[in-house]
């Protein structure tokens, strides 16, 4: 009796129900004592659930740990290789050992004075000579003085140096060779037809400002041009132009004659560019009534100016020119083809240093200098292949009644992009004159390109080395002669820097005025002389310590100087002289 009254496990109830989905007519999936029945429920179809996705699989807890004592857990060093971010190096060449003399200071350059009949200032004392061993060549190399340096072995010895007269002048070897200097480098002539020369320093970025006194151009008094003493005919009289140039510039043509000059003219005194004249504009405040209208940065909007026509630069005048670049941050943006009117508002100084960037690391971030040294005439030269014109600056150079492209700062080809917040200004005597230019030209890499004859030759195309940007340059026509002023003793500054050395000599904080950003300051170009040599030293450092590391570092054991090799044979071209100009080449 007791097993008739026994019921299936299956059947009871379990202790802790479960908890289930109800159906809509609330019966329970299972049988219980309260639904003795559940075969109606059983026999409706239940709604699958959705297929679920296939687990990754893995290894179980205790294979883990057996192999975590395995080298298997260590990183996997092909793979570290592949995600390390190499750096740019600068090339090294297949190069002779320096002698003992290659150690000696640079020597004093050679000069010759002019024959038949010696050239002279106006003060007929100070005579004006050419340069007779003039470093320079036909295929577009530039050339800087270099020196032997025991400390620099795994650089090759050499680093860069300077000639005589130290200090900011007019660059001997940047000039036509048609050019005459005086002893200082600061009074520059020239006989024949147009020629330019640049000086030894380079604005990037900031305001920068030079001057220029005009020794012999347009008289001030009789007539513009001189008449021949037999014939009776107008000849062409002395002129100068001044203004601020690239390196690919021609050193055979007055400034302003293509797109990588920006001239100001002694007749008339007119902006040059690209061979065009146009006028210096003041500009006017909105609103102002005027006739004329000019489209205005940052927005190409069109403002009232008041055009100069009253002015000329006649001898004895003083012009200074002022140039105004963005931040290297923003002009990088601007190559990159990053740049957002809408976002980066300023000229970038702003934004330059920040808390999280206390060292100012929004610079370039590097520089390569690819160069190679090679005797010349007693010295030694660094020769690296310069910056040629592009395609697009050819068709942004041409001269017809319509032109073909547009610079702006999003342009689609980065050699004719232009810098937001960038102008020339024009002083004469002191005074203000007026805007000449806005809208300068990019200049940082790739914005200014080698030729496709030197990247075929090994060129490479990319890289800033350091003395990218635009040099104060003069241009000197049958006789014209100027003298230039880098600074800082100017003859007739702008009150601007007046005011600015007043503020810069007081005690900080004594004054109430809000401190102006370093970028924002007039400062004369010749203070770019000492930061330049500053910079040249510090890459000099980290271009050795470069080679010392590829060279395995401590553990390099290559001979010293006295046995024989120091250095090996680093990479770059596997016959240096094809790289070599014409003119410098034949020294063999």
């Amino acid at each position: 009796m007791a097993d008739s009254q026994t019921h299936s496990r299956s059947n009871t109830p379990s202790a802790i129900p479960m908890r289930r989905p109800l159906e809509e007519d609330h019966a329970p999936a299972v049988s219980s004592p309260l639904n003795p029945n559940p075969d109606a429920a059983a026999a409706r179809a239940r709604p699958r659930a959705p297929p679920r996705e296939q687990r990754e699989k893995r290894d179980t807890l205790k294979k883990r740990e057996a192999s975590a004592n395995t080298r298997g857990s260590t990183p996997n060093p092909t793979k570290a290789k592949k995600d390390l971010v190499l750096a740019d190096h600068p090339m090294r060449y297949s190069i002779p050992e320096p002698k003992i003399p290659d150690y000696d200071p640079p020597k004093d350059g050679i000069f010759a004075s002019h024959e038949p009949i010696p050239m002279y200032a106006p003060d007929g004392q100070t005579e004006l000579r050419k340069p007779v061993d003039h470093a320079w060549n036909k295929k577009g190399y530039k050339y800087t003085h270099c020196v032997a340096d025991p400390q620099f072995r795994h650089k090759q010895f050499y680093r860069q140096s300077d000639s005589r007269p130290y200090g900011p002048r007019m660059s001997h070897e940047d000039t036509d060779k048609w050019f005459h200097f005086d002893d200082s480098a600061t009074i520059v002539t020239n006989e024949k037809g147009w020629r330019m020369g640049r000086g030894n320093v380079v604005a990037r970025e900031g305001r920068m400002y030079f001057e220029v006194k005009i020794l012999k151009g347009i008289p001030t008094e009789g007539p513009k041009d001189p008449v021949h003493p037999r014939t009776g005919e107008t000849i062409p009289g002395p002129h100068i132009r001044i203004g601020w140039a690239r390196r690919e510039a021609p050193l055979d043509a007055p400034i302003g004659f293509d797109g990588y000059s920006y001239g100001i003219t002694d007749a008339r005194c007119e902006a040059m560019h690209r061979s065009r004249a146009s006028k210096i504009f003041k500009p006017l405040p909105r609103g102002a009534k005027s006739k004329h209208m000019k489209a205005r940065p940052p927005h190409g909007k069109s403002m009232p100016v008041e055009y100069v026509t009253d002015q000329e630069i006649n001898e004895g005048d003083v012009i200074g020119l002022e140039i105004r670049l963005p931040s290297l941050s923003l002009h990088r943006k601007v190559v990159e083809g990053i740049y957002n009117p809408a976002v980066d508002l300023g000229d970038g100084f702003d934004n330059q240093i920040i808390p999280q960037d206390q060292w100012n690391q929004d610079k370039p971030v590097d520089i390569i200098r690819d160069r190679i040294p090679v005797p010349y005439k007693g010295n030694f030269f660094f020769e690296q292949l310069d910056f040629t014109v592009t395609k697009s600056m050819e068709a942004y150079h041409d001269r017809g009644p319509v032109p073909k492209i547009h610079p702006s700062p999003n342009h689609e080809d980065v050699s004719v992009r232009s810098l937001p917040y960038s102008h020339i200004k024009v002083y004469k005597n002191g005074q203000e004159v007026g805007i000449a230019f806005e809208n300068l030209l990019a200049f940082l890499p790739p914005a200014s390109q080698p030729s496709a004859e030197a990247i075929k030759s090994g060129a490479r195309v990319g890289y800033d080395d350091g003395m990218v940007g635009y040099l104060p340059a003069v241009s000197a026509f049958n006789g014209g002669m100027a003298q230039v002023n880098f600074g800082p003793d100017f003859w007739c500054p702008p009150d601007e820097i007046y005011k600015q050395r007043e503020k810069d000599t007081e005690m900080f904080g004594s004054t109430s005025e809000p401190q102006i950003h370093e970028g924002r300051k007039l400062r004369a170009v010749g203070e770019r002389y000492k930061e330049q040599i500053a910079e040249d030293v510090v890459w000099d450092i980290i271009d050795e310590v470069d080679f010392f590391s590829q060279d395995g570092g401590f553990d390099y054991k290559g001979e010293t100087f006295d046995q024989g090799k120091s250095t090996p044979k680093a990479r770059g071209f596997a016959n240096p002289d094809d790289n070599i100009g014409v003119e410098v080449g034949r020294r063999y």
